[in-house]
């Protein structure tokens, strides 16, 4: 139904139906908004009744249950979670702290780059970024690397 160019047939939707519509993408009802004051009435009015994500099987298996911060429902325990991760993980002066340790594992990534690049070997660049950021996120969590051997 949509083609090739989705946001051009959703357009044209939205130019027939109205800037609101509701659709049924596959198995999941999707609500498409396509003005900018239909967008504001979503985001600043009722953003909480619109805010869930379907609940799919994938998410029980990939994500313990949906139980972190970006799948889990729009309710209280979402609310105390998000609170917490933004008190203790995300708060400016968080962050800033981090600074030295960020600066550190980039310095070491990118000298791991110049040695595979000195010896002419082929790098997956996405797969070392991937690496990167999944390395600061552990020492920023529990204070130790993925691949360190202390576990």
């Amino acid at each position: 139904m949509l083609g090739q160019n989705p946001h051009r047939a959703l357009a044209q939707l939205a130019q027939k139906y109205g800037p609101i519509m509701s659709l049924r993408l596959g198995q999941v009802p999707t609500i498409v908004v396509s003005s900018a004051q239909a967008a504001e009435l979503f985001l600043k009015k009722h953003d909480a009744v619109f805010a869930n994500r379907p609940m799919l099987l994938v998410w029980d298996h990939m994500v313990y249950g949906a139980k972190d911060v970006a799948f889990t429902p729009h309710e209280d325990y979402w609310r105390h979670v998000r609170k917490m991760c933004i008190l203790h993980l995300l708060s400016a002066a968080k962050v800033a702290g981090f600074e030295g340790l960020r600066r550190a594992e980039i310095e070491g990534a990118m000298q791991r780059l110049a040695e595979s690049a000195v010896a002419r070997d082929a790098v997956d660049v996405g797969e070392r970024v991937g690496e990167l950021i999944e390395e600061i996120t552990f020492k920023m969590l529990i204070g130790k690397g993925k691949v360190d051997k202390r576990y």
